[in-house]
């Protein structure tokens, strides 16, 4: 099963999403950087890929806690494949290749690896920050994920 974007999920769904976050400060089990790009995919497609973590978690060792007992994983980006596993998103081979609302998981300045999606301009990742979203380098990703049909991911 992979997910199927809603129809305008761009210009209506995502757009909208991310003005309505574009000022919410972050906030561990509810506006963190996983929940913010599963809520960004939930938005685009009406599937919520993190429901397994939602309500388990409030603070980051909890969040770690959570990944290893649920999806068995280390990493944020472990938790991320698992997910997107689950609901048969495929991986990017060459995650620069990753598209507009496609899920990633990006290195931060700090070097700490976050979740987040790519920004509808296509050169940049929005991500859930202390005070707002942020919105980092395209380059700086290190793994990712397509949202819909698995036979757009192609090299």
């Amino acid at each position: 099963m992979s997910l199927t974007r809603k129809e305008h999920w761009d210009t209506r769904a995502l757009h909208g999403f991310l003005l309505s976050r574009a000022e919410t400060p972050f906030v561990w089990g509810q506006h963190d950087c996983a929940l913010f790009a599963a809520d960004a995919i939930e938005a685009m497609t009406g599937v919520d890929i993190a429901a397994d973590f939602r309500g388990k978690y409030s603070d980051e060792a909890g969040a770690k806690l959570t990944m290893r007992s649920v999806a068995h994983a280390a990493t944020l980006a472990e938790a991320a494949a698992y997910c997107a596993r689950k609901h048969g998103l495929a991986e990017w081979p060459f995650p620069l290749f990753a598209r507009r609302g496609d899920l990633v998981v990006v290195r931060n300045g700090d070097g700490s690896l976050i979740a987040g999606i790519v920004h509808l301009n296509g050169r940049h990742v929005v991500a859930a920050g202390e005070k707002g979203l942020l919105r980092l380098p395209c380059r700086a990703i290190v793994r990712a994920w397509h949202v819909g049909p698995k036979e757009h991911v192609r090299v």
